[in-house]
């Protein structure tokens, strides 16, 4: 396999191998920094996820799995909502694991990895995950596990960043923040991560499918900026596509929720993150 590039993803990048995919166990299995990070996500960090949720998802949704549940609290959040009959939440994280289980969450915590996961098919009404999809090493196969276990109909619900966002790097040239899993350490930085933005934006819009590209993570615990442990050079507009070819609807979008019938005309380029429901039949 080549070498992954590192943030400055190229057309055809592979998925990583199976020795990076075993340091990426290794890493949200039980280190210090990555508990840390999702002990500070609490249900005011999920709340536009949650929301989104509550708005698009019809009655009689009432077994929900969430991948990468992390500290749990976004389910605790629509469980208090909606009171759905049957939450799983699945974890690889031992220590988060241990932390759901310490406290009594009002939902039932399984260690597990997204990509093999361990359910029948048709287990659930909503397959959904918040700022996972861009930490999993192969968004396809994710794709297909997610679906395996959805019942028909069912709805599948994804929060993500979007790394390839032109808006963001805009955004940066005036903060000069720092983004270390960007290659941003400042305003030439930005506009560097811009420019390499621009340049894929219109490469993917040029493909009728997805193109999903792959970056070399950053597990040495310096997490400035965010996503430094991201191995998915996440694109809101891969998810669209990818679906969409699947035969998903989509049901909602967190612009739509915001903006109404406007928000659909906003290209993914120029949105920061998306949070979208697909009703799948």
């Amino acid at each position: 396999m080549t070498a992954l590039p590192a943030r400055d993803p190229r057309p055809g990048s592979d998925e990583p191998d199976a020795r990076l995919r075993a340091r990426m166990r290794r890493f949200y299995r039980d280190p210090a920094v990555y508990a840390a990070q999702v002990a500070a996500h609490d249900e005011a960090y999920f709340r536009k996820y949650v929301g989104v949720l509550a708005r698009f998802l019809p009655g009689g949704v009432d077994s929900i799995l969430e991948l990468g549940a992390g500290s749990g609290a976004a389910l605790e959040g629509y469980a208090r909502q909606r009171r759905p009959r049957r939450l799983v939440g699945l974890e690889l994280s031992n220590r988060n694991l241990s932390a759901i289980q310490a406290r009594g969450a009002p939902f039932t915590a399984v260690g597990g990895d997204a990509l093999e996961l361990p359910f029948a098919d048709g287990s659930f009404d909503l397959v959904t995950c918040f700022q996972v999809i861009e930490h999993l090493p192969s968004i396809p196969r994710a794709l297909n596990e997610a679906l395996r276990v959805l019942r028909r109909p069912g709805y599948l619900a994804v929060g993500m960043p979007n790394h390839a966002s032109i808006l963001t790097p805009v955004q940066d040239l005036f903060s000069g923040r720092t983004r270390l899993a960007f290659g941003v350490t400042g305003r030439a930085g930005a506009a560097g991560w811009l420019l390499r933005n621009a340049r894929l934006a219109l490469a993917k819009r040029l493909r009728r499918g997805p193109s999903y590209r792959y970056c070399q993570p950053r597990l040495d615990g310096d997490v400035r900026g965010g996503d430094s442990d991201a191995v998915y050079y996440a694109c809101p507009l891969d998810l669209l596509r990818d679906l969409s070819g699947r035969g998903a609807e989509l049901a909602g979008t967190d612009a739509v929720a915001r903006w109404g019938a406007l928000g659909r005309l906003v290209p993914t380029e120029l949105r920061g993150s998306m949070v979208a429901i697909w009703r799948v039949n």
